[in-house]
């Protein structure tokens, strides 16, 4: 069975569409006549239930009062006294203005035959009296082959109804000779004796209704498939010159072959199924496309996070826009969200000229191989890193950011400092060592010959003030001799337990008294946590003595030094932190602070050899001492001691 184009579908559907609307529109058109006549007959039919009761109230309530007064007692004249007869008469008088509508007192039990209920009526005077809040009821039926619209209101048996209508015995004698004494009797109050009804017949006015819904219907609908074939005609001329412009460019795309041959006309002129087809065939080559970058960047997902080498992802502007889990972890964040917030990456570099000129050189060469530069966590602390990095660029070869890959070299840069240093300073130490035995013997003649010249010279003679200049210059080139022998050998460590905080007390209960009046503010901010240690305290306490004396030369005009302690249980080792808010050390020469003579004070003031000793005598213990140094806020010294080692 030949497959239908998709141009005959959408003809059909059209035109199965368009009848369904028409269809549609008759039937509403229909129900809203329905509607409209119902309502109108409504009213219609309250004038005569109007009329009804009026007459009966005033038969009840003026007509037969009155009548009752002028005849004699137990006479009755129905045509005045009976509001069934009264009623039934006027209504009639009325039918001759109006007639299409029937009235009818229909009851149960009439004492007038002609009163009495057919089928219908009989059973609606029963729903009256099982649904007492009910009174009235309309509503369409069929009745001798005919379509009524009929209202019924319901009549309640009341005292005065009973005269007439209670028991046979007690009614008036002419009522029992007019009408009997078989039916019409036994009332009770309350009860549904009759109803007023009114037929109206409406079968003829919903043939009209019916015959303007069928003429809505067949004028709508060739109206409707008129303005289809206009829309048709539209649509060959506009959009299908489109589509056959598209189905060229797909053939263009796609090249010889199978798939060419995939979309070659299936029928004349049904551009819309090719269409479909180089669609379809464009979709799977797109979810084949799709499903690859999923599977590599899957990879790429995965060998970015288990890189154990920080990754960051920057675009042009200096942005982060991702950062792997090493990433985080090397900068101290908690997730990316807090390391995108930053704005660019410039806040990650120690100096931010570091990373203009990493950017500008990226731009310039597209590619940087093994940088070491300084980067700072979120914390503040310095980093040494190694990064590559390479360039990524936009469609125009523009450049779109760069992908950088880290390597914290900042303990084995460490390492190789310290091992320098040491290697130094062991050096330095032969060799202090050598030149403090060759100078000692020499001052030791100078002093001996001094001393034996200011005997046999009188005390008042002009040569002692010359030889009390020697003497001073002798012991001042014997300190610095002292000096150079204690840095070349540290001498053997008498370790005991000892409670660090104890020992800062000690010197700083020393130092205070003089720092007091100076204009000084010492704080201390001592760990509970931090136990107790094995240490020379003698030595130790020189090391701290050497360091607050450098933080009080530090501030001449005066200031703040904080010497707190901290507990690193994860590395089983205790940290003395000793800060001042002086101006700070100079980056050049951090890496010179802990050589032999190296200072920076005036001539005089210092040998070069504190920080020196001081070094010496922490790494005989095991431990370091780290400095961070910010020109204009000052300097921290950090003195680690490892509880185990110690």
């Amino acid at each position: 069975m030949k497959k239908l184009s998709t141009k005959l579908k959408f003809r059909m559907g059209s035109a199965v569409i368009l009848i369904l609307f028409c269809a549609v529109a008759a039937i509403a058109v229909y129900n809203y006549q329905i509607k409209i006549a119902t309502n109108d007959i409504y009213r219609e039919t309250e004038i005569f239930i109007a009329t009804a009761d009026a007459t009966r109230t005033y038969v009840k309530d003026v007509l037969r009062p009155t009548i009752t007064e002028l005849l004699p007692e137990g006479a009755f004249v129905p045509h005045a006294m009976s509001t069934s007869f009264v009623g039934r008469e006027i209504m009639e008088r009325l039918k001759q203005r109006f007639p299409r509508f029937i009235y009818k007192r229909a009851a149960g039990n009439p004492m007038n035959p002609i009163n009495q209920a057919d089928g219908f009526e009989t059973a609606m005077l029963a729903w009256f009296s099982g649904h007492r809040d009910q009174n009235e009821w309309h509503g369409i039926i069929e009745k001798d082959h005919r379509a009524y619209y009929t209202r019924l209101r319901a009549i309640y048996a009341e005292n005065e109804c009973l005269a007439c209508h209670g028991r046979p015995e007690d009614a008036p004698p002419a009522v029992k000779e007019i009408y009997g004494e078989n039916s019409g009797y036994y009332y009770t109050v309350g009860e549904v004796v009759a109803a007023d009804t009114i037929y109206i017949p409406v079968d003829v006015t919903f043939i009209r209704i019916k015959e303007a819904a069928w003429m809505v219907f067949l004028i709508a609908m060739p109206s409707l498939f008129f303005l289809l074939g206009l829309f048709h005609l539209l649509f060959n001329r506009t959009v299908v010159l489109e589509l056959k412009g598209i189905l060229s460019k797909f053939r263009t795309i796609l090249g010889p072959g199978e798939k060419k041959a995939d979309i070659q006309l299936i029928g004349s002129g049904d551009e819309i199924d090719q269409l479909k087809s180089a669609f379809e065939i464009a979709a799977m080559d797109l979810q084949k496309a799709h499903d690859d970058l999923s599977d590599s960047e899957s990879k790429y997902r995965m060998l970015f996070e288990s890189s154990q080498d920080p990754i960051l992802i920057i675009d042009r502007n200096a942005r982060i826009m991702n950062i792997n889990q090493a990433g985080m972890a090397l900068f101290g964040f908690a997730d990316i969200t807090a390391v995108c917030s930053q704005g660019t990456v410039y806040p990650l570099f120690w100096n931010k000229a570091d990373g203009e000129s990493l950017f500008d050189e990226a731009k310039t060469n597209h590619s940087i191989r093994g940088r070491e530069l300084y980067m700072r966590d979120r914390n503040g602390k310095k980093l040494m890193v190694m990064l590559s990095a390479t360039v990524r660029l936009g469609e125009n070869e523009e450049f779109a950011g760069m992908d950088a890959t880290l390597r914290d070299i900042t303990d084995k840069q460490r390492l190789e400092n310290q091992l320098a240093k040491t290697e130094k300073l062991a050096s330095i130490g032969q060799l202090a060592s050598g030149v403090a035995h060759e100078i000692n013997n020499p001052l030791g003649v100078i002093r001996c010959y001094t001393n034996l010249i200011e005997k046999s010279a009188g005390p008042e003679t002009p040569i002692m003030n010359d030889i009390r200049i020697i003497r001073k210059h002798t012991d001042q080139c014997k300190t610095v001799v002292e000096a150079l022998l204690n840095f070349a050998r540290v001498p053997e460590a008498k370790k005991r337990q000892m409670d660090i905080h104890s020992c800062l007390d000690d010197v700083l209960n020393v130092l205070e008294i003089q720092m007091d009046k100076q204009h000084f503010i010492v704080q201390r901010e001592f760990n509970g946590d931090v136990p107790l240690i094995v240490m020379d305290v003698y030595q130790i306490q020189q090391v701290f003595m050497n360091l607050l004396i450098n933080a009080k030369q530090a501030m001449p005009e005066g200031g703040r030094i904080l010497v707190r302690t901290r507990f690193h249980k994860d590395r089983s080792m205790i940290a003395v932190d000793i800060s001042d808010t002086g101006q700070g050390i100079p980056e050049d020469h951090i890496n010179k602070i802990f050589d032999p003579f190296f200072t920076t004070k005036q001539p005089g003031q210092g040998t070069g050899l504190g920080l020196s000793v001081s070094y010496g005598i922490v790494k005989q213990h095991g431990g370091d001492i780290e400095v961070n140094s910010n020109p204009a806020m000052g300097t921290t010294f950090t003195v680690l001691l490892p509880i185990e080692q110690c």
